[in-house]
């Protein structure tokens, strides 16, 4: 089969896996497993760059022993890496870089290939591939082990992506607060450094009222125009290590390390804050009726100290206008 054969049909085998449920470090690996089955290498690999200079590390690899991946991480240079991420680089055996350590894998072999891994002009890490032929990497075999680099690329940035996106809260378009299912991440997250470190937290809910009715009479427009501004003014109010997420007309707030006397202060600064300048549109006025409970006095679990500052909010409801309750305050 002639080179060119074997890189389409190597590209079509991995492009055939996209619509299943593979890893990007599956899909590299099972990349790395065609070269060395279809080329006659000794090993192929894929290095990765490790975010904020934190070196490097094997993405994917068929051919090389789990000691000298080892031995890998251990190390504080790798010259055929660094050498690699400049540019695409061939040795051969007659060279004299040849015989340096730095610039072979694990095999004392013929002939080397290195070709950086770069997407939209960022080297994301290296593909590197030897063989125990002499003069192996020709001008064509050399094009096509640059397009595997590209398809490298791609699993090393998907990969990159995915570990954004996990890490990044989801966040809701009108307030720009977070989503109500990054509250409960938090909340977890905050109670369990509370028990570990021995500090309180407070939780404040706010019921937005009249926001329906704005929301009816004067169109979404308006609605969460009027939604942005409380939420606005719940912010500010706060620190910036509170959390603020917001599910409908209610907003969620955790708050680290506050005492119940702190955070009842704070509901009351946004409760006065809303009677003296009103968010409203024509006859209907905005208000808030919020509710206060702090761990562990109130509640130290989720179960129990979510109904309780809920309780408060019902509380508030009762009392009408910006109205603030703090449980056994």
């Amino acid at each position: 089969m002639s080179p060119q054969k074997t890189r389409i049909q190597i590209e079509n085998e991995i492009l055939g896996r996209q619509e299943k449920k593979y890893s990007e470090e599956q899909q590299a690996n099972h990349l790395m497993s065609l070269l060395t089955e279809n080329y006659p290498l000794l090993s192929a690999s894929v290095v990765a760059m490790e975010p904020e200079g934190k070196g490097v590390s094997v993405f994917a690899q068929r051919g090389l022993s789990g000691d000298f991946i080892k031995e890998m991480y251990t190390r504080k240079d790798l010259p055929l890496v660094a050498a690699a991420l400049k540019g695409e680089i061939v040795v051969s055996g007659g060279e004299a870089r040849a015989n340096t350590p730095g610039f072979r894998l694990e095999h004392d072999c013929k002939s080397l290939y290195a070709s950086p891994c770069r997407l939209q002009g960022e080297t994301l890490g290296v593909l590197v591939a030897d063989s125990p032929k002499q003069d192996f990497f020709t001008p064509e075999i050399r094009q096509d082990f640059r397009a595997y680099a590209q398809i490298s690329a791609l699993f090393l940035a998907m990969r990159t992506l995915r570990g954004k996106i996990s890490r990044v809260p989801d966040v809701d378009m009108v307030t720009g607060l977070f989503t109500f299912k990054y509250f409960h991440e938090v909340l977890h997250r905050e109670l369990t450094r509370g028990k570990k470190f021995r500090t309180p937290l407070s939780l404040m809910f706010l019921k937005i009222r009249n926001l329906r009715e704005m929301n009816e009479v004067y169109g979404h427009t308006s609605a969460d125009k009027a939604l942005a501004e409380v939420a606005a003014r719940i912010r500010a109010s706060l620190r910036d290590v509170d959390y603020v997420s917001r599910s409908g007309g209610n907003i969620y707030v955790v708050m680290p390390g506050t005492t119940k006397v702190n955070a009842g202060a704070t509901a009351r600064k946004i409760a006065d804050s809303m009677s003296a300048a009103p968010v409203a549109q024509g006859k209907i006025r905005l208000t808030l009726a919020i509710g206060v409970a702090t761990y562990p006095k109130d509640g130290d679990t989720e179960r129990v100290i979510i109904p309780v500052v809920e309780s408060m909010v019902h509380e508030s409801m009762r009392k009408g206008g910006n109205a603030v309750s703090v449980y056994k305050d």
